[in-house]
């Protein structure tokens, strides 16, 4: 039996990376070093990986992360340096896998991808315990009252596809039945039927400036709509683009947070387990 595989639970006490027993497979697998200038991508469609150009350390982040949270590098420590700059193609097929409703990586597939990396790469780790800076997203207003850009969404999401809005091909779809999912920019969150989970996600690893896991501490529960503007970072790496105009009247992202949303970034710590790479090879040919 394969060792214990480890995923990333977020708990009340604390960030702890959780195990699990299970050893699932690729059906097909291909593992190559990157030849092309093709952009960064990773996506599970159609019961099938792909990862474009990508290195290691992105993989792991991604296998190693939960599903809407890829493990930040702050939690990864070890490993030689080729783990950030040496990118690979990863292309295969878990055919007995669904896709997840967000379009996000499920957990049978992060497990699967686990045990991908584990064999193709001869990766080994442990855990070590580490009490670092975390940030925690409350309720920024006594009463509860949330901002006007953080809306209770009253149709879930997969409910958008229902005989009545079939009845109207033509028509703009209304607000409570977009197609749920998410985006964001230099200076912009939007989302439609997010939980807080989806949304301090978001925040941790996307938006630029973040660089600390953020836990949910809000109590709500349920899906919202959402739209967020802030100053961006303009020294933030926007994978080799440049940045779009920066609006000077918007106000920071923590400003943002607490006037557009009703909510608040607080600074914490938290015990946080830390995945030290102990071996790692370059891959073996498919």
């Amino acid at each position: 039996m394969k060792s214990l595989l480890l995923a990333v639970a977020v708990v009340s006490a604390g960030v702890a990376l959780s195990a699990q027993t299970q050893s699932p497979r690729f059906d097909v697998a291909s593992v190559k070093p990157n030849t092309s200038d093709l952009e960064t991508l990773s996506a599970f469609q159609g019961r099938r990986f792909t990862a474009r150009g990508v290195t290691l350390k992105a993989l792991i982040s991604t296998a190693y992360g939960m599903s809407e949270q890829p493990l930040p590098d702050y939690q990864i420590s070890g490993g030689p340096k080729w783990l950030d700059s040496d990118r690979f193609d990863v292309v295969a097929t878990a055919p007995g896998t669904p896709d997840s409703a967000r379009g996000t990586f499920a957990s049978p597939v992060l497990t699967i991808l686990r045990n991908l990396i584990e064999e193709r790469f001869q990766l080994q780790t442990h855990l070590e315990t580490k009490d670092l800076p975390v940030f925690a997203l409350v309720l920024a207003r006594r009463d509860g009252t949330l901002g006007p850009g953080l809306r209770r969404r009253t149709v879930d999401c997969a409910a958008r596809a229902t005989a009545g809005d079939r009845t109207r091909p033509l028509d703009p779809a209304p607000a409570d039945h977009r197609t749920c999912g998410g985006r964001v920019g230099p200076g912009s969150l939007t989302a439609t039927g997010a939980t807080m989970t989806n949304i301090v996600s978001g925040l941790a690893r996307l938006i630029p400036g973040i660089n600390r896991i953020v836990l949910d501490r809000t109590g709500l529960t349920g899906t919202f709509d959402v739209d967020l503007t802030w100053t961006p970072d303009t020294t933030a790496d926007n994978h080799g683009a440049p940045l779009p105009p920066v609006d000077s009247n918007a106000p920071s992202l923590f400003t943002a947070l607490e006037e557009q949303l009703g909510l608040k970034l607080e600074s914490t710590k938290e015990p946080v387990d830390v995945l030290v790479i102990d071996h790692v090879e370059h891959p073996t040919a498919d």
